[in-house]
């Protein structure tokens, strides 16, 4: 009967990693300056969105503007987190 209590039980590092994990610095060798952004060598576009939370990875899609992938990052880390989702700070033009 504990194995099928311990199933439902939520997994203790879900939020808490998340958490530790948005905090960090990001690291030195990046090809974004933005979270959640990366550099796309597989199609035309060259940047590309995706991020994990609970164990899941949700790609957002591929995009030609940095600060474009960087502001549907934003949006869909909203949709999906909610208020506790540390977002990118993206420049004023």
């Amino acid at each position: 009967m504990t194995n099928v209590k311990r199933y439902f039980q939520k997994h203790p590092c879900d939020d808490a990693y998340y958490r530790s994990m948005a905090s960090r610095p990001l690291p030195k060798n990046k090809t974004s300056r933005f979270r959640g952004v990366q550099q796309n060598r597989d199609t035309k576009k060259p940047f590309r969105v995706a991020f994990s939370f609970n164990r899941q990875r949700y790609y957002v899609g591929a995009y030609a503007d940095e600060i474009e992938a960087a502001r549907a990052y934003n949006e869909a880390v909203l949709r999906v987190i909610g208020d506790q989702a540390i977002l990118n700070e993206i420049p004023e033009q």
